[in-house]
């Protein structure tokens, strides 16, 4: 009733027990790679304003093994008694000196505190007008107090942070979707201005290529690589794909491949699709949902009817992708039993019922 209504009903929460509790308030997600993307363009942000004022020429953007992501810059630097402050509040306003930012690259550009809310650990060692300050965070809680020292190094800021386990269950910054935003920056931006690098020697095969294309949980990848009989020759042909652990309304994603062209339509993907139905035992496309999928063939000795035109395809090669798809669930099967009757199950469970399994399925969005 109205006399419960006290003082003591109500919650006053700080900046980092808000962000922490409701987490999808702020950022994309903390089931995928979306949202430590988001958390890293917001860091990115604030760096790529001062390029945009002239006050900063290079910022550097590099991915550990281990998930930690380090964002370094020539600018300014923070001002060592605004640090906290910008650690750990919203910016009022958007920067510390006042200015208003051109662009946010992030949903909301709130800055470097939400981020830090959502790290373990957050780390900032700034220059700035001659003074060096460092701080370190874990979940938005301070612990390496603020350290002010006189400076041995030009200005800048260097942010290093892991996103937080307790938070996300994906902590790995999406390397494909990343590398896509960061190039279209780079051409709107002064030459040499931001790069990036990614720890480790670089994966190769379909396999790592569907992983790079979603890395948040994602099934065991049934793969199956092998050479087949065809109207062109002996054609290679690799097959790799999983299902993401949360399919429900996520489109599939296709990536195929011709003599390393990438081509999204033809008979190397309708075989491709072909051989997960049959695995299945279905006709609809719902089972394509949350599929995450890539076909390469190697064809030899191509001809083709002009410079800028795509190979020409044999349905000889439809067949050859059935049979590599069908080999590579079956395979799959046997390594992952459990996940393979836990497929079929929501396959049966979404299969249209009789009165409507002639309607047309959805057609599956393929990557751009």
């Amino acid at each position: 009733m109205a006399s419960d209504y006290t003082a003591d009903t109500i919650q006053v929460l700080t900046l980092h027990e808000a962000v922490r509790r409701r987490p999808r308030m702020y950022i994309r997600s903390t089931d995928d790679g979306a949202g430590p993307l988001h958390m890293l363009l917001e860091i990115v942000d604030r760096a790529i304003d001062q390029i945009v004022l002239g006050r900063c020429t290079r910022v550097d953007v590099r991915i550990d093994a281990d998930d930690f992501v380090t964002v370094s810059d020539d600018g300014p630097g923070i001002p060592a008694g605004s640090l906290v402050e910008v650690l750990e509040r919203p910016s009022r306003p958007p920067t510390v000196d006042r200015h208003r930012p051109r662009f946010h690259l992030g949903l909301h550009g709130l800055g470097l505190a939400v981020a830090n809310a959502l790290s373990d650990p957050f780390e900032v060692d700034t220059v700035h007008a001659g003074e060096q300050a460092t701080v370190a965070y874990a979940g938005g809680l301070r612990h390496v107090p603020l350290r002010v020292n006189a400076a041995s190094r030009p200005s800048g800021t260097r942010v290093r942070f892991r996103p937080d386990p307790q938070i996300f269950q994906c902590m790995r910054v999406p390397r494909v979707e990343l590398t896509r935003r960061l190039e279209d920056l780079a051409f709107l931006l002064p030459a040499n201005a931001l790069s990036w690098s990614f720890a480790g020697e670089r994966a190769t095969g379909l396999v790592a290529r569907v992983r790079a294309e979603f890395p948040g949980p994602l099934g065991d990848v049934a793969h199956h690589q092998s050479e087949y009989a065809t109207e062109h020759g002996p054609t290679p042909v690799e097959v790799a794909l999983a299902w993401r652990s949360e399919p429900r309304g996520r489109p599939a994603q296709l990536l195929g491949y011709v003599n390393l062209q990438h081509m999204e339509d033809g008979p190397h993907v309708t075989g491709l699709l072909a051989g997960i139905r049959d695995f299945l035992q279905i006709r609809s496309e719902r089972p394509l949902e949350g599929l995450v999928a890539a076909v390469a063939v190697r064809l030899a000795d191509s001809e083709y009817g002009r410079q800028t035109m795509s190979p020409p395809i044999h349905s000889s090669v439809y067949s050859a992708v059935k049979e590599a798809t069908s080999t590579a669930l079956q395979r799959w099967a046997e390594r992952a039993p459990e996940d393979a009757d836990a497929l079929r199950r929501r396959v049966k469970a979404g299969e249209p019922d009789e009165s409507s399994k002639g309607q047309p399925g959805r057609r599956p969005r393929r990557p751009r």
